[in-house]
């Protein structure tokens, strides 16, 4: 049973971080090290939401919020 809450979307930052380096790859295939370089820093930054949303939720459940 979910408590009550706000649910914070854990998903759309992971898939947008597989996008981000899914797009890194490419660049890096292409040689181009700037795309790769920007990617790279997006994957971060989505991983690192998901990681918040992920954070918020287990606090939620477990009452510390």
């Amino acid at each position: 049973m979910m408590p009550e809450g706000i649910l914070i979307d854990y998903a759309r930052p992971c898939m947008m971080a597989e996008k981000a380096l899914k797009n890194a790859h490419d660049a890096m295939l292409d040689r181009d090290y700037d795309v790769a370089l920007g990617e790279s820093l997006a994957a971060i930054a989505e991983a690192k939401m998901m990681y918040n949303s992920i954070k918020h939720q287990m606090e939620v459940e477990r009452g510390a919020i």
